[in-house]
């Protein structure tokens, strides 16, 4: 008899605490993760340049467990990393490169995310460099693509 209760005890221990594996840690920036299609509205500070809209693809990848990196801003800027903090994205001033090899100075802007949708405040220049762009502002609207996702 003892055997019993002793064998029923051991089965419910296990099944009680052998449930309770690991859970799974999700990191701060899981959440940023993937594909958005965006839509920005652009103006430069130079008057040939002028301003505009553009449609395209963002990429945003890890950098570590609470930082992103993003790719394709603007059509042009490659690299542009940027802090997650709960739903907002904090981007240091910075440089960055463009897909054709240029070097931008990147302004410190901010970002959030509400549940899918993704809006970027986004300021970057050559004004130090060859000033062919002078000072570009840009706001990001974009909308995250439900087949990517990380954790």
């Amino acid at each position: 008899m003892i055997k019993t209760y002793l064998l029923a005890f051991l089965v419910a221990f296990v099944f009680i605490f052998g449930s309770c594996g690991k859970k799974e840690i999700v990191k701060p920036n899981a959440k940023f993760i993937g594909t958005y299609q965006v839509k920005d509205v652009w103006g430069s500070s130079k008057p040939e340049l002028g301003s505009g809209s553009l449609e395209y693809v963002i990429t945003i990848k890890p950098s570590g467990d609470s930082a992103v990196i993003i790719d394709n801003i603007n059509k042009t800027l490659n690299g542009v990393t940027a802090k997650v903090q709960g739903d907002s994205l904090l981007i240091d001033k910075q440089s960055a490169k463009s897909t054709s090899g240029s070097t931008y100075d990147v302004d410190a802007e901010t970002g959030v995310l509400t549940g899918k949708n993704l809006k970027v405040n986004f300021a970057y220049n050559d004004l130090d460099r060859s000033n062919l762009i002078g000072y570009v502002v840009l706001t990001m609207d974009g909308v995250k693509d439900s087949t990517t996702s990380a954790k």
